[in-house]
């Protein structure tokens, strides 16, 4: 099969319509052995032995995911935890010390975006995160070792920069291993893990505080960290040996990795493998509408996350609960938002249209939780406990559309810094939030709560908007395709060159959004 490099299609409404950029069209001319071989090969195996091969990844590659995301959202839970068990008491942390603590740790997380994302782009990107995770567990064992202010916020920040890689590196390696059809779940499969083992965690951490309190041995935030970094080392050391693109791992033989590449290229988007920084694709992001899309959205729906993460367990204290209590009566809360977010992915899986609906009825959800808990004044603290167990519904929004953000990005670089950015937006948000609820407006936080409701609000018309414009996209390439003459076969030919080429969604006219 010959590449076609003829213009099929005409210039129209401001879409890229060659068949490849010039640049790309060369390159094919000199070396298509390779891009050829692996297209063809898709054709090559049966449904049965692709569903096999499948089955394989999955019992390696997801557990050791879903553990390693838990943790790191116990890692940040932590925080919360440990100041209803002494660590404001033993590092003598005054005014708002505390909520700055996480401020130094969303500043290292931004600014550790761009520099590990070109990191990982030369690197192979399993062994880069396996070593980062390990580093990340040392850091939070440090944790429990501080005594004074400088030293927790040298760590948090020494935290913020490990922890930084682990979202981006598994969206990539989701993609590099799940047809879009597949991706969403077995993304939201990992990103469940922030409220499955955050419940799970929370049972153990009520568990280590309550027996550090009754036997008077180390203070119970120091016996948490202590417990949640060993756990992360090993982790880490389960993610270096086993995760990696398909062409990495080594519990693949020759033709597996082979077999594993070329389900995939119907993406259009290529593996995560080792690429050139390609500065041009950095360019097209601040032309392309839907990068601002992704920054705008990841920025306000982090706000209330910053909340979440930070001073849950004050909320419900604020309530009337106790500071044990206050752990223990959040596990109503980790089961709603483990079936919000598993229940929405599987929805999305067999009806992929409704990706958008379910992130906007989420949030509108949650600023109606946010408003009843910081409006009602009259209400007992089990009604409060009862709005506010549906908090954690708030990330399912986030997490349907990240699920995305690698699949609806094609080209290495572009997909490498169009996922940093989303999680410096996310990380501005999360200081944002942190500092919404103040000390001052203890026990509620109705002026917090009411005003991240008001951001909620402006999140949904940002989803619509979004959800809008994809469509829009979409119905115009759709159109420049009918008009070109083009057969179906060949233009999923031409998409899947151009995914194995480096092509951007920009530069290829084949390519369709996931909406």
């Amino acid at each position: 099969m010959s590449y076609p490099t003829e213009k099929h299609l005409s210039e129209k409404d401001g879409i890229t319509t060659s068949v490849l950029p010039e640049d790309h069209v060369g390159h094919l001319k000199g070396d298509n052995a390779a891009v050829e071989d692996v297209i063809l090969a898709e054709q090559s195996y049966t449904e049965e032995e692709y569903k096999k091969l499948r089955w394989r990844f999955d019992l390696i590659l997801m557990p050791i995911m879903m553990l390693t995301y838990g943790l790191q959202f116990a890692d940040k839970v932590s925080l919360s935890s440990g100041v209803v068990f002494g660590l404001k008491t033993d590092t003598k942390l005054k005014g708002d010390e505390y909520s700055l603590l996480t401020v130094y740790f969303y500043c290292a997380y931004l600014a550790g975006q761009i520099p590990m994302s070109y990191i990982f782009q030369k690197l192979p990107i399993g062994r880069a995160l396996g070593a980062t995770v390990i580093l990340w567990g040392i850091v939070v064992i440090g944790l429990g070792l501080c005594n004074d202010y400088l030293q927790l916020s040298m760590c948090r920040v020494l935290l913020g920069w490990m922890e930084c890689a682990v979202t981006p590196g598994f969206l990539l390696i989701v993609a590099s291993w799940y047809k879009r059809s597949e991706a969403t779940l077995r993304s939201c499969m990992y990103f469940a893990m922030n409220t499955f083992l955050g419940g799970c965690f929370n049972v153990i951490i009520y568990a280590i505080a309550k027996k550090a309190a009754a036997d008077g041995g180390i203070a119970g935030w120091r016996a948490i960290n202590f417990f949640l970094g060993s756990l992360t080392v090993f982790a880490g050391i389960l993610v270096f040996i086993f995760i990696g693109i398909p062409s990495d791992v080594w519990w693949l033989n020759k033709e597996q990795k082979k077999m594993a590449h070329s389900r995939i290229v119907s993406n259009g988007t290529g593996d995560a493998g080792r690429h050139a920084w390609t500065w041009s694709q950095v360019k097209e992001c601040f032309r392309d509408p839907q990068y601002y899309f992704i920054i705008l959205f990841n920025l306000t729906a982090t706000i209330p996350n910053g909340v979440l993460t930070t001073f849950t367990a004050l909320v419900y204290t604020g309530f009337g609960f106790t500071a044990l209590q206050s752990i223990l009566y959040q596990l109503p809360s980790s089961a709603i938002g483990f079936c919000v977010i598993i229940g929405s992915a599987v929805t999305v899986t067999f009806f992929p249209r409704m990706r958008f609906p379910l992130a906007i009825t989420w949030t509108l959800l949650e600023m109606i939780v946010f408003l009843y808990v910081g409006l009602a004044k009259t209400a007992s603290k089990w009604q409060l406990w009862g709005a506010f167990s549906f908090a954690s519904v708030i990330s399912c929004a986030t997490f349907l559309v990240w699920a995305i953000l690698p699949l609806n990005t094609a080209g290495r670089t572009k997909k490498s810094f169009t996922g940093a950015s989303a999680l410096i937006a996310y990380c501005t948000g999360n200081m944002i939030g942190s500092q919404t609820m103040r000390a001052s407006d203890a026990p509620r936080y109705l002026k917090g709560l009411t005003g991240n409701a008001i951001v909620m609000a402006i999140n949904a018309l940002i989803l619509l908007s979004w959800w809008m414009y994809l469509q829009r996209e979409n119905k115009k390439r759709d159109q420049a395709y009918e008009a070109s003459g083009l057969s179906m076969e060949e233009r999923e030919y031409q998409n899947k060159v151009a995914g194995e080429t480096d092509v951007t969604d920009r530069q290829n006219p084949h390519f369709r959004y996931l909406c």
